[in-house]
């Protein structure tokens, strides 16, 4: 989400921070749109608040260029955003939890094509994890001052526990997005039938899905520590584009994806045509679920990424809803497009639920057999 206000709030940041009032900036990104103003004395110095005694104090009442009644209004939706958010990021995390369980009771389900779907769901649980860690961290209080004739804000007291949770945050968000783009590349992999079998494959793709968000954020951490040092890492200026560095990598394996997209849909096409040429039904499933995650969360993060920086009020709340729904319920959709409709997992987990169940009655006859012989 981006605003007039001079900072952008990073794809997927949760809004807590927004509902409770506790970042300043990021109320005023969605709320106030006017000047603030510092009033400079004759002797060089900040006009002192007589009422609050704090020296440069500054006068945000031109902010305030709406009637009280809407802003009430904003605020209504931010609660009702906050609970999607919530609801969202908990049943996922439910969702992803019960998934995993599954993949790691069942033997037979460990496989290398079920052990990528495995880290997608941890992935996906750091997420939601993180978002909820995050909401622990208020910005940390801040003080403004002029540098160059413009009006800065700087950080009081010690920020390394909210910009580390912020920077494993971001972490997660391109991590994945990358699992993601693992996963189209091995279908693809899959369809065209090179490396599937090898073993090294899986393994650098393993390593490939949690070691490039690493190579992508450390960077960020450096750039914005040497040149970006303010709050919590949670906005970025418009003017430097910092966050770019994490931006681009997922804009371009988003694209990659669309070019696997087509090309196995150009095949499976090509497939149906031909009378001699199918498709194994263990890849159907997996083909159906890939082929709509790849769209849906990819156009949504091409969108996201080129949403204007000045959005008025309306489009601002309802981007905010679809942002929330989205980005909270993504942990929830991956886990029913690849375990609960998965075909082999509901065949284990129906032989499973049978076998207890026999199990269960033949206990109870011979328990009723013992009683008739005994009597």
């Amino acid at each position: 989400m981006t605003s007039c206000a001079g900072h952008r709030r990073l794809q997927g940041q949760p809004l807590r921070s927004i509902v409770l009032v506790t970042s300043v900036i990021s109320t005023l990104q969605v709320i106030f749109k006017g000047r603030a103003t510092r009033h400079c004395r004759k002797d060089g110095t900040w006009y002192k608040h007589p009422d609050i005694n704090v020296t440069g104090w500054t006068n945000f009442t031109g902010c305030l260029n709406r009637p009280k009644g809407n802003l009430l209004k904003t605020f209504t939706h931010l609660e009702i955003i906050y609970g999607i958010v919530t609801t969202g990021y908990c049943l996922s995390f439910g969702c992803l939890s019960i998934a995993v369980a599954i993949m790691l009771i069942f033997r037979k389900l460990r496989c290398p094509r079920n052990t990528i779907h495995l880290n997608m769901f941890l992935c996906f649980m750091l997420r939601a994890i993180i978002c909820f860690v995050k909401d622990l961290y208020t910005v940390p209080e801040g003080r403004s001052h002029v540098e160059g004739g413009t009006a800065k804000l700087s950080t009081v007291g010690t920020t390394w526990p909210c910009k580390l949770v912020h920077s494993v945050f971001n972490y997660a968000i391109l991590a994945s997005y990358t699992w993601i783009f693992v996963e189209g590349a091995y279908l693809h992999s899959l369809i065209f039938k090179t490396m599937t079998e090898s073993k090294k494959f899986h393994r650098y793709l393993i390593v490939f899905g949690w070691g490039f968000p690493v190579l992508c954020i450390v960077p960020w951490v450096v750039v914005r520590k040497t040149f970006e040092d303010t709050l919590c890492w949670s906005t970025h200026s418009p003017e430097h584009k910092f966050d770019w560095i994490i931006r681009g990598p997922i804009v371009v394996s988003v694209v990659v994806n669309f070019i696997f997209f087509i090309n196995i849909l150009r095949t499976i096409f090509s497939k149906v045509n031909d009378s001699t040429k199918h498709i194994p039904h263990r890849h159907r499933r997996m083909i159906r679920s890939t082929l709509i995650l790849i769209p849906l969360f990819g156009v949504y993060y091409v969108i996201s990424v080129t949403m204007p920086d000045c959005m008025d009020d309306t489009t601002e709340i309802v981007w905010l809803y679809v942002e929330s729904i989205i980005n909270s319920f993504q942990g929830f959709l991956v886990a029913v497009l690849f375990c609960f409709t998965n075909a082999e997992v509901k065949k284990e987990v129906h032989k499973a639920l049978v076998s207890r169940s026999s199990k269960k009655l033949l206990h109870e006859g011979e328990k009723l057999n013992k009683k008739r012989r005994s009597n």
